[in-house]
């Protein structure tokens, strides 16, 4: 009696370890397939002397999927190609200074187009090889002027590259949010180094840019005193621009329409002389920008270190609480320095309104106004 019991015992006992076993492995399977990441991680090689690698960029890119990589050997440079990235992967080249992308000026006019999430490309020097293309853009689905619809892109990270001789940017982007630009040279532009429109919590920092023929970083927004229903509109906000060197370009950063939150630290801002004989270079010029940080910037042998201008109307009244602090201004100062700028009273800025009194006419659209550092550096920071 007591054998047979024990035999039910064990023969229960086995039954309920085995439907156990059953559920467990059942959920482990299911954990795992939850759990499997959406790209297999391959990595794809461009030139060298694999059995398997590519020739051509763009064959490297359309076989990848997302979460892969393609890496670029330099010893079959320069690769004649215009890239259009479509897909989040990652794009390596060997070498910065020998792995050459040469575009031409395709029906986009941009050498390498980004429109996707989750995309960094580093270590490759890009420049046009006919005509007049820009360096890298990222944008998706951008029809101008229709920029209510422009779907944002997150999470592209470009650093490490050389771009120079490209029309109108090195670097635009279009509704990028969480970029990061960093270690990039930037050389001898047609237009601007790295301009970024209607972006925001993005972090431009370690880049060299020089010998633009305009403005080294611009960050610009949707804002228009002509525009009643400002408060629609997307808003560039929350961008950093440090430890940056801008030398020899036009104007060294600009900020327009807009921005806000935008902090200026510990930047290099060199010799804007402008074009000869206008000489109209200034290093930053603030407009219509909002809670903007100026702080530990060298400015050294521009035309003119700095220049603003501001609105007074309802949707931006903040343009006060843009401060310089801390700065250096070409000498050492032992007292305040001052921001010259304007401040326009009505939202017309462009139409004439203007009061004459005897000697002395009084336009609206441009009183004489200032800003002030009140703690300006009296040596130039180590950057």
């Amino acid at each position: 009696m007591k054998k047979e019991l024990l035999l039910k015992i064990l023969l229960v006992g086995l039954v309920i370890l085995f439907i156990n076993a059953g559920i467990v492995s059942a959920f482990n399977i299911d954990s795992i397939n939850e759990s499997k990441p959406m790209n297999n991680g391959n990595t794809f090689y461009v030139g060298g002397t694999g059995p398997n690698n590519y020739t051509i960029i763009q064959d490297a890119i359309n076989d990848a999927e997302n979460g892969d990589t393609v890496f670029v050997f330099d010893d079959s440079a320069p690769y004649y190609e215009n890239l259009v990235i479509e897909k989040s992967i990652t794009l390596i080249g060997e070498d910065r200074d020998t792995t050459i992308i040469l575009g031409d000026e395709s029906s986009d006019a941009v050498i390498v187009n980004i429109s996707a999430d989750d995309v960094s490309i580093s270590g490759f020097t890009i420049q046009p090889n006919t005509g007049k293309p820009a360096g890298i853009i990222v944008n998706k689905n951008y029809t101008y002027p229709d920029y209510w619809n422009i779907e944002i892109i997150q999470n592209v990270t470009i650093f490490n590259n050389i771009i120079k001789t490209t029309d109108f940017a090195a670097i635009f982007g279009i509704r990028l949010n969480n970029g990061n630009i960093y270690g990039n040279v930037i050389e001898n532009c047609d237009g601007s180094g790295i301009v970024l429109f209607i972006s925001s919590n993005n972090s431009i920092t370690n880049n060299v840019i020089a010998d633009c023929l305009y403005r080294g970083i611009e960050i610009s927004g949707l804002w228009n005193p002509y525009r009643i229903k400002n408060y629609i509109n997307p808003v560039s906000e929350n961008n950093i621009i440090s430890h940056n060197t801008i030398q020899s370009n036009r104007w060294g950063i600009g900020l327009h329409s807009g921005p806000l939150n935008t902090k200026i630290t510990d930047n290099n801002i060199i010799d804007s002389n402008g074009m000869f004989p206008l000489n109209d270079g200034i290093g930053i010029v603030i407009h219509q920008a909002s809670k903007t940080q100026i702080t530990r910037n060298n400015f050294i042998d521009n035309y003119q270190n700095a220049y603003f201008e501001a609105i007074c109307i309802i949707r931006y009244p903040q343009f006060l609480q843009n401060s310089w602090d801390n700065n250096y201004w070409g000498e050492p100062k032992n007292k305040f320095v001052r921001i010259n700028g304007n401040l326009c009273l009505i939202p017309f800025p462009r139409l004439p309104f203007v009061i004459s009194f005897p000697n002395y006419d009084f336009n609206f659209n441009e009183i004489p106004w200032m800003a002030i550092d009140w703690h300006p550096a009296t040596e130039p920071f180590l950057i």
